[in-house]
């Protein structure tokens, strides 16, 4: 079995897995606890956070390390490199990532619902980060709306509370990796984004926020615990972080693959759904 093949069920894998980590903190977290989270980080916060953290995490991107790590002058040449080598550039970025997210929990862990009011709006802005340097690895620059458009749903996939959530978060992509199995990434950018629109881009944003809302309060919620907030808080963000970069990682290996034709048939999500029906 090829390198390529090995992914793409690795892929397959992970796209009908459940999200594990919040249905097993749902019954380790006090309802106390839950509630005093929920009242530092609401719905309309974590949306408003969501929409700064976009034009942060994007600015933050690096593409000048990407492009010296594999040693191609334009990101567009990661499309002519194996997947390997995108594989092992997009694993650097996860580790780096991981152990940001669990240094800062760390030092706001420590500081109670003070410190969970100024860790979730740092580790959506790290979240995006990682999702737009995580596409880069794979050839591809998620710039402006129709990047955002992109890095809202992947981080929706990553954030989803139930198979339910995530299949739904899956499907949302389903028209941009088709379009992928016939043309480039630069081709279909703007067709493919002019069809979602703006008003799109809201509800995405709506929606991500009440996920994020239930996931990371659950999370958080053990943060406050005296004695322990600091190391829970560093394992919790690191834990949501390597969430966050399997999605994107899982998520534009696919998009590679269907680039470039050939190696699979049709989008791997609807041979997921065909074999469980």
């Amino acid at each position: 079995m090829s390198y390529e093949e090995q992914q793409i069920k690795a892929i397959q894998h992970w796209q009908g897995q459940g999200p594990k980590l919040t249905s097993m903190l749902a019954g380790m977290v006090s309802a106390p606890a839950v509630k005093l989270v929920d009242m530092v980080i609401p719905d309309s916060a974590i949306q408003a956070a969501l929409e700064a953290a976009c034009s942060v995490g994007e600015k933050l991107t690096n593409p000048q390390s990407v492009l010296e790590q594999a040693n191609v002058s334009q990101i567009g040449d990661l499309f002519y490199a194996n997947l390997q080598l995108c594989d092992e550039l997009a694993n650097k970025t996860h580790d780096r990532a991981i152990a940001m997210a669990a240094a800062e929990g760390g030092v706001t862990g420590a500081s109670g619902l003070v410190g969970v009011a100024i860790d979730v709006p740092t580790l959506m802005t790290l979240a995006l980060r990682t999702i737009y340097q995580t596409a880069l690895c794979y050839g591809f620059e998620l710039k402006g709306e129709e990047g955002r458009q992109v890095a809202l749903r992947v981080f929706s996939i990553a954030s989803a509370n139930s198979l339910k959530e995530k299949e739904a978060a899956l499907v949302s992509l389903v028209t941009i990796k088709q379009m992928l199995q016939q043309q480039t990434w630069a081709q279909i950018q703007q067709v493919a984004f002019n069809t979602m629109g703006k008003e799109a881009l809201v509800l995405a944003l709506k929606d991500l926020a009440a996920q994020l809302g239930i996931n990371l309060t659950k999370r958080k919620a053990l943060t406050i615990v005296p004695m322990i907030g600091a190391a829970i808080g560093a394992a919790v963000n690191a834990s949501f972080i390597k969430d966050v970069g399997w999605a994107a990682r899982r998520t534009f290996q696919e998009m590679w693959l269907l680039q470039h034709g050939g190696h699979i048939q049709q989008p791997l999500l609807l041979t997921n759904t065909a074999k469980t029906r």
